[in-house]
């Protein structure tokens, strides 16, 4: 066993034996926690004989065995003699491994309708200590059930909502951070993986990046002016915290499999070293970062993920673990500032797309100063790799309107009139001196006529 381990279980152990001299143990028979799962609810084509699907998925009262590639059961419904289609069941961990605090999965069973509506989720087993001493059970369990009623293919995350920019917020864990990190990407990513094989969620085709032939070195200078080198602050009074003289995080990225970039960044041996290390499909980004707190946080454990930091594109968003980090020993580029701290990490998930733009994330915890209360808030600042770096340049994307442009263009009608009203009326007023002088005792339209019809 590894010291980290071995530390890890002497504290689990030392934890329950003060939950157990300062009351009666907990009863596991009626948690979640190591819950006793069935060993065949993994391999079993028939996952609902070990699990009860129409807890999460309600309306449905049969359901076939385990198919696809991610598997997941359809669940069917009595209409006058007749099976009909109401929705999918499938487990989590037969799609995703997402570790949490713990480093193991939390194993959750997701319900989903033909509208890609999530109908349920339930915890089946989890390993969390934080849950076991500390927080109620119930609580990560009222956390999941937030997801009930959400579209699958909406952009949800943890903290406050940014309506603006499209994104549901969700009410986090004070204290479990990682935990719900997690538990949002075990849902979501399930839920998209499933929508897209029943066809629910469109799945648009994706060339991997082609790279072109340039390949040059560049200063620090050259890298941030062509967008090589992306920059992510957040300052201290965003969070809620009093001004101070340097940013709360100062971050400088780029994405390293580029050749100019990755060579100018860690020099001709160090890019030849790591793109001997990464496999198909794989991604690295760097990170540099000054300011007087950490990106990679100090919740961070031995077979855990890092809950400040990860990267997103479109619905999709991609945490990092310990095994996705590799050092940073230093930046080539003439001209590159100082910094406190850096890190490599790895996008493993073959559904990330180089070729087309993605955002690093920054997870802040904000405090309000009235009531003490914290929230966590996103921050994020968009890459996309310089079109002279890709063979045929940047490919098109059309990118989704802001909510408040849906909302103008579907009440287009609606708007011009109100418009046309509020023009109408600045009229008036402006000539209502010559409007009056116009009207007499016996012909009062000039006044009458617009007032009426307002």
């Amino acid at each position: 066993m590894n010291p980290f381990s071995a530390l890890r279980s002497a504290t689990m152990g030392a934890l329950l034996a003060v939950a157990t001299l300062l009351g009666s143990p907990p009863s596991f028979a009626q948690t979640a926690y190591e819950a006793p799962l069935p060993a065949q609810i993994n391999t079993d084509p028939d996952l609902c004989a070990h699990v009860a699907c129409t807890e999460v998925l309600p309306a449905a009262s049969s359901f076939s065995h385990r198919m696809g590639k991610p598997t997941y059961v359809e669940g069917y419904r009595d209409d006058a003699g007749q099976r009909k289609l109401v929705g999918y069941v499938f487990l989590s961990t037969d799609i995703v491994d997402i570790p949490a605090y713990s480093g193991k999965p939390v194993i959750t069973l997701i319900g989903m309708d033909t509208d890609g509506i999530i109908t349920g989720t339930k915890i089946l087993r989890h390993s969390e200590p934080i849950l076991l001493l500390g927080i109620p059970e119930s609580v990560l369990t009222k956390f999941v059930n937030q997801y009930l009623g959400k579209f699958v293919g909406d952009k949800i995350e943890i903290g406050k909502a940014r309506n603006e920019e499209g994104y549901i917020g969700l009410d986090a864990i004070t204290g479990a951070t990682v935990t719900v990190i997690a538990q949002n990407q075990v849902v979501m990513r399930s839920g998209v993986a499933i929508a897209r094989q029943v066809g629910i969620l469109k799945v648009e085709p994706r060339p991997a990046i082609r790279y072109s032939a340039i390949d040059e070195r560049l200063s620090w200078e050259q890298l941030l002016k062509d967008g090589s080198v992306r920059r992510l602050t957040v300052k201290s009074e965003q969070l809620g915290m009093p001004r101070t003289a340097e940013p709360y995080v100062d971050m400088f990225f780029g994405h390293l499999n580029t050749p100019s970039v990755g060579k100018s960044i860690l020099g001709e041996s160090g890019y030849t070293s790591l793109m001997s290390r990464l496999k198909d499909n794989e991604h690295a980004i760097f990170i540099i970062s000054n300011g007087y707190d950490s990106f990679k946080g100090s919740g961070f454990v031995r077979g855990g993920i890092y809950d400040r930091v990860q990267v997103s594109q479109d619905m999709d968003a991609y945490t990092f673990r310990d095994l996705d980090y590799l050092n940073l020993w230093g930046v080539q580029a003439p001209g590159a500032p100082s910094y406190k701290e850096s890190a490599i990490f790895i996008i493993r998930d073959p559904g990330f797309a180089a070729a087309y733009p993605w955002s690093l994330v920054f997870l802040g915890n904000k405090l309000d100063r009235n009531t003490g209360h914290r929230d966590f808030v996103s921050f994020d600042s968009e890459y996309w790799v310089p079109a002279k770096y890709m063979e045929g340049g940047r490919p098109k994307v059309v990118k989704p309107d802001a909510p408040w442009v849906r909302v103008w263009k579907m009440r287009a009608v609606e708007i011009v009139l109100f418009s046309i009203l509020l023009v109408g009326v600045a009229a008036v007023y402006a000539m209502r001196d010559r409007l009056t002088r116009l009207s007499t005792r016996k012909n009062k339209w000039p006044v009458d006529g617009f007032k009426y019809a307002a």
